[in-house]
């Protein structure tokens, strides 16, 4: 009991840290609208907005497990698991300008906000402590602090229905991935290049999307041709079907994907020379 206790307040605390560390140097400067958002972070959201809408209800029961037991699954599937681990090469190797950085870290100073908050009546001591290693303010504690609102746009039906059938379709390819690292026939996923078999409407959910960043691939490929016979399957989510293939290319020397723009002569690909060039 105690370290299963144990493993679930790591998660929270693993948590806040890497908020806190991800929002370092954030102002109000960064901040993207909504409407300009990547779909990505209005999934985010529109996650936090159903969240709230059953945080509230369990509050006013004094249901603190049920408040407990939800942000668990909010911090360990959607957040560790999902999308930190999607936006790391984003936080990371993005030019900090980039909009992409910036609504990242829009999206991850609201989820800061609210999880402070949310927590504060279960970890008392974590959540004050996270609130003030950002604002250093003692006059100003999580514990006077209400339930933030959320705006009315963050509630989208369609983008939680569209992202349920990606993270469907990720399932299938990141099992894929995995049993490929067991063979040993790859090392990491970014040396992956996978053929990925869905249906029509799984393709549709897909526009728009950089599949291969979403796999953590450096390349990927989506089709609805029938797959081949040896393509890898989950039982549970039959109509999916990943292909293996390497990646072609070179090892980029900052994000360390494979690319056919890595050369001798400069040994990063060419988002990251853009993204250095402003550095210098």
């Amino acid at each position: 009991i105690i370290k299963r206790t144990t493993d679930n307040y790591r998660r929270f605390r693993n948590t806040l840290r890497y908020l806190l560390g991800a929002l370092d140097g954030y102002s109000r400067a960064e901040v993207v609208d909504y409407a300009a958002m990547p779909d990505l972070e209005k999934w985010v959201l529109d996650r936090l907005a159903t969240i709230d809408v059953a945080i509230r209800k369990m509050t006013e029961l004094y249901d603190f497990h049920g408040i407990f037991s939800e942000l668990h699954q909010f911090c360990n599937s959607d957040l560790s698991a999902f999308y930190f681990e999607i936006r790391k090469d984003t936080l990371y190797c993005d030019d900090k300008s980039s909009k992409a950085r910036r609504a990242c870290r829009t999206v991850m100073d609201a989820v800061f906000n609210r999880l402070t908050a949310w927590l504060a009546p279960i970890l008392c001591f974590t959540a004050e402590e996270a609130w003030q290693s950002r604002h250093s303010d003692i006059e100003n504690s999580v514990h006077l602090r209400c339930y933030d609102p959320i705006p009315t746009e963050w509630h989208d039906n369609d983008v939680a229905e569209r992202w349920s059938q990606i993270r469907r379709v990720r399932q299938v390819v990141m099992s894929a991935l995995e049993s490929a690292r067991n063979d040993g026939r790859i090392g990491a996923s970014l040396q992956a290049a996978p053929t990925v078999y869905v249906s029509e409407d799984m393709l549709r959910a897909f526009a728009g999307q950089d599949a291969a960043s979403l796999f953590i691939t450096s390349s990927a490929i989506l089709t609805t041709d029938t797959a081949p016979a040896d393509a890898f399957r989950l039982e549970a989510i039959n109509d999916v079907a990943v292909g293996f293939s390497l990646a072609e290319g070179e090892k980029c020397a900052r994000c360390w994907k494979i690319s056919l723009e890595v050369t001798v002569a400069r040994d990063i690909c060419d988002r990251c020379y853009n993204a250095v060039a402003k550095l210098a």
